[in-house]
């Protein structure tokens, strides 16, 4: 079965051939197609959208973070956190191998600082799939305080790097605390090394700009130092950010 797509190139025809629970919150969609040893994935933080078939002949498009690529078998795997009541949410909650989607990407690039002494990686569960694959990229021994908020403690994720890293994860359940919130406040409560810092910051996008704010303000950050995205906004169905999850 093909769905009746119309996208710009390049794009990937394929099919779901896994659909694995990471946690309460997240499952991989593991897709293959014939075209997928020729995807372009050079960065660990690019991101694809993906389209698939919505309700009534409708089509759900979404964007989506390139967790893993592997070229020999023609495979590709997409993290999606099953929040909210959104309709690419509610599909990957249901599918099946076999089902359609097509890969329109990747796109999106990672700006790396040069001469940074430490990195702050920022992440809710929206960005937690670009946060970890940029964990994984680093080189050994970089130093790097990795803050990712998550909905419960049991929704860890496996944190596979080289590089010298603490990760710490915070948990909302039983604080009280919207969804941003968590991160916020540990980014103002971290110890950070001496010299200069770089920040990769992702999530919901009232929080990423208080964490921004704040690194570039009371950190003094450099501006070139903060890459920071927007990824959903907390009451807007259609906000237009970066990667989804």
């Amino acid at each position: 079965m093909r769905l009746p797509f119309s996208r710009p190139r390049p794009v990937h025809d394929t099919v779901v051939t896994a659909v694995t629970p990471l946690t309460s919150a997240m499952v991989r969609l593991t897709l293959t197609g014939p075209t997928l040893p020729a995807l372009a994935f050079e960065q660990p933080t690019q991101w694809a959208k993906l389209t698939v078939a919505g309700p009534a002949g409708t089509r759900v498009t979404r964007a989506y973070t390139v967790r893993h690529h592997r070229p020999g078998p023609g495979e590709a795997d997409f993290d999606v956190v099953l929040h909210g009541r959104g309709p690419f949410a509610r599909w990957a909650a249901a599918a099946r191998p076999g089902e359609p989607v097509r890969i329109a990407g990747p796109r999106g690039r990672l700006r790396t600082p040069e001469g940074a002494d430490h990195l702050l990686l920022v992440a809710d569960e929206s960005a937690q799939p670009a946060a970890l694959a940029l964990l994984a990229a680093l080189p050994p021994g970089s130093p790097v305080l990795a803050l990712l908020e998550t909905g419960h403690p049991r929704d860890t994720l496996s944190c596979g790097t080289a590089a010298d890293a603490t990760v710490r994860w915070l948990p909302r359940a039983g604080t009280g605390r919207r969804k941003g919130e968590l991160l916020a406040a540990a980014v103002r409560d971290a110890a950070l090394p001496s010299g200069r810092g770089a920040a990769w910051v992702a999530g919901e996008a009232g929080a990423v700009t208080a964490v921004r704010r704040h690194l570039l303000g009371e950190r003094a950050f450099e501006r070139e130092d903060v890459q920071a995205k927007g990824y959903w906004k907390d009451g807007e169905a259609a906000h237009r950010g970066g990667a989804e999850h």
